[in-house]
């Protein structure tokens, strides 16, 4: 007896129906781990505490939030009216009345007759008016005495008073001085290497060199124990910092592991009550003693307190700049055992990870990198007390 067969078409049609089923069931499967993440922006305060957490829409590149985020993030008084036909929408803050068209740059502001442009204009998205990103971080700060630091690949937004961190003017100001070392130097010390070749001798020195300039731009005088890529001494480096009065050691350096996984921003302070570590032949410049060799840090610890005062601000501003938390870590550090003035060995990332390299080989990075160093030498400076410590030249007479 022969099987039963079916026509060719029924077959056919049997086969696409059956088909078109497993792929729906497989959509269907597959769809809640593909579905696409809403972008969002956080909005912190000087300290990195969360204000809010605000959900955004991403519309060609660029970023835009609800009118009611101006309520979460800056004042829960605010009203807003909009004109569907016009396409105008209209905020009152405070004693003002902002005024906006849809697709247009231009906001008016009153009383006043005020204008300000936006490089962005406000849209509609699913028939709601979004405002620019740049509404919140360009024009609302100014409204709140308050400015804002955006950071685009984390979606993050620092709000802070205009001021905080503009450095205390002292008659004696002229004293301070910030010492800035970037590691290793010259043909025999080249530091950690990359799989690219990047030498941390080379980065360093680069980044030292932007922390002068812009240093010196915002009128904080800088040193470098090295301008070029020649190796100098411990001693050596300690004597520009005398030389010099200075009152902040910075030391620079990168990390390295055997680890593909050990990645981030360590900042290292010399303690003696801080836990031993071995040195690592591949690790950067954060080698500590090794056990039973002799401990040269009782000048560094009387400055322990201004050191970590200062390494809690450099972790705040470089933590906006990075997913993974910066680290702070007390341990004996030859390196900083005889700089008698508050001291800082900053690890800037592990050469040897991926991401880390591919952030430090990024030339915007390490600019952003080298403003947060300088934006926490200023608020440092601000918090001190307006008389200048005696310098280490003074101390030493």
């Amino acid at each position: 007896m022969k099987p039963l067969s079916l026509p060719n078409r029924t077959a056919r049609n049997i086969r696409k129906t059956v088909r078109a089923l497993f792929f729906s069931v497989l959509a269907w499967i597959i769809a809640p781990n593909c579905i696409a993440q809403e972008p969002s922006v956080r909005f912190i305060d000087v300290n990195g505490a969360t204000i809010a957490e605000v959900t955004a829409q991403r519309q060609a590149a660029q970023i835009y939030l609800p009118v009611a985020a101006v309520r979460q993030v800056f004042d829960p008084d605010m009203t807003d009216q909009y004109n569907h036909p016009r396409k105008r929408l209209t905020l009152k803050i405070q004693d003002k009345q902002i005024r906006l068209q849809i697709g247009d740059p231009i906001v008016g502001i009153d009383p006043g007759g005020m204008i300000r442009d936006l490089p962005t204009p406000p849209i509609i998205i699913a028939q709601q008016p979004m405002l620019p990103i740049a509404f919140f971080t360009e024009l609302l700060p100014d409204f709140y005495n308050l400015e804002a630091l955006y950071n685009p690949n984390l979606k993050r937004v620092q709000l802070r008073p205009k001021g905080t961190w503009t450095p205390t003017q002292t008659d004696n100001s002229v004293h301070w001085a910030i010492i800035i070392d970037p590691g290793h130097g010259g043909t025999d010390d080249r530091g950690c290497e990359s799989s690219t070749g990047l030498l941390e001798k080379d980065l360093v020195l680069a980044l030292a060199k932007q922390l002068s300039a812009i240093s010196k731009a915002q009128g904080i005088p800088v040193y470098l124990t090295r301008q070029t890529d020649t190796k100098k001494t411990d001693f050596e480096r300690i004597q520009v910092a005398k030389r010099n009065q200075g009152q902040l050691f910075l030391s620079l350096h990168c990390n390295a592991s055997f680890s593909p996984h050990e990645k981030g921003i360590k900042i290292y302070l010399n303690n003696l009550k801080g836990y031993l570590r071995f040195p690592s032949s591949r690790g950067g410049g954060a080698s500590s003693v090794q056990t039973g060799q002799r401990l040269k840090i009782l000048a560094q610890a009387d400055f322990l307190k201004q050191s970590q005062d200062f390494a809690h601000t450099l972790q705040t501003e470089l933590n906006f700049l990075t997913e993974t938390p910066v680290e702070i870590i007390e341990l004996p550090l030859v390196a900083l055992s005889e700089t008698y003035m508050p001291a800082v060995l900053l690890e800037l990332g592990y050469l040897s990870n991926v991401e880390d390299l591919e952030k430090l080989s990024n030339v915007e990075y390490i600019t952003d990198v080298a403003e947060a160093i300088v934006r926490a030498f200023q608020r440092y400076i601000s918090s001190i007390s307006p008389l200048v410590p005696p310098t280490a030249l003074e101390q030493e007479q």
